[in-house]
């Protein structure tokens, strides 16, 4: 389907009625008008969608408002039911609580556009905690180890780009990446739906499968610091097992399935490991201070309860779950 405008911003919502207008400001005085925004509202119980209308008509019709028949819990679903809405050349997708710099949209479209890039991921942005927004920010690099200094497309080699996923060299929020949207149409790529992770799962399915990802420097978009965000929520170690077992549960499966039809994983079963390994590694750091308070018998019957729950197809995973939680725990000793 020929699009109908360069951009496409997709914009996942709920309970963000204190920061959305700001993010929807920031769109407006973007230098580059020829793009429209997608507002997918997951059911918020707050005056969110009420603020994303009130917006209609200062977007002259750029300006789309979903909303969703029930909650889902995650960004998920709103961000692939916002893709689903899209006609735009390119999409990215924002945060409600996050805004863009002026010239973000522009510089993100011609950047693209010259490289005839699938993806641009951005190396640097701005990280705010204060409120409101200062006026004055000082970029910093998401990650120090790999910032380049010009616009850099990097190697095809599917093997080097799993080894920086592998190291952590890919950051994981869709906000970082510009994608165009027939390379996520024709690669079926959509968010797993999961209440958390799913950013990591989307993000290795870009870097195995695009042929062309350019890396730029510039600055382009604020990243507020949300302290009511699900990550940061105070749980007891037994909420805390079970928030996170969930989506470990699920993306592993999704890793596997993804990774069982690519030729380069049949034959390098070690690297496929290597994956499902940095997966789990990541879920299980969140989760350490609750295993230290929670005894195997408790944590064996959390992971059955949630692999009922998730009507999991692979049940030879919880076995692999345990290996990984008594090795985590023989570390954990060890370091105490």
């Amino acid at each position: 389907m020929k699009p109908n405008c360069a951009v496409s911003v997709i914009i996942p919502v709920y309970n963000a009625e204190k920061y959305l207008g700001v993010c929807l400001e920031s769109l407006l005085i973007q230098t580059l008008g020829d793009f429209e925004v997608i507002v997918v509202d997951d059911r918020s119980t707050d005056n969110s969608l009420a603020v994303a209308e009130s917006y209609l008509e200062r977007f002259g019709g750029r300006l789309k408002v979903v909303t969703l028949p029930e909650n889902t819990g995650s960004g998920a679903v709103p961000r692939n039911v916002g893709l689903e809405h899209a006609a735009g050349k390119y999409v990215f997708f924002a945060d409600a609580d996050d805004l863009l710099i002026d010239e973000a949209i522009e510089t993100l479209c011609t950047c693209a556009e010259e490289y005839r890039a699938d993806v641009v991921y951005m190396d640097c942005g701005f990280i705010c905690n204060e409120e409101p927004v200062p006026k004055e920010l000082t970029p910093a690099a998401w990650d120090s180890n790999f910032i380049v200094n010009e616009p850099t497309l990097e190697t095809v080699d599917i093997a080097k780009r799993v080894e920086k996923f592998l190291a952590r060299q890919c950051r994981w929020p869709p906000w970082g990446k510009f994608v165009r949207r027939d390379f996520l149409i024709d690669n079926a790529i959509k968010f797993p739906r999961m209440r958390i992770s799913e950013d990591i799962i989307w993000t290795f399915e870009l870097a195995c499968l695009a042929e062309r990802r350019l890396r730029i420097p510039n600055p382009l978009y604020v990243q507020r610091v949300n302290g009511g965000s699900m990550t940061r929520r105070v749980r007891s170690p037994e909420q805390e097992l079970i928030f996170w077992s969930n989506p470990l549960i699920h993306g592993l499966e999704c890793l596997e399935e993804f990774m069982s039809g690519l030729e380069f994983f049949k034959r390098k079963p070690f690297v496929r490991l290597q994956v499902l390994n940095l997966f789990a590694s990541i879920h299980f750091d969140h989760v350490s201070a609750a295993l230290k308070e929670l005894d195997s018998t408790a944590v064996y019957e959390i992971f059955l309860r949630e692999f009922a729950a998730a009507d999991s197809t692979q049940p030879a995973l919880i076995a692999y779950l345990l290996v990984m939680t008594n090795l985590y725990r023989n570390e954990l000793k060890s370091l105490t």
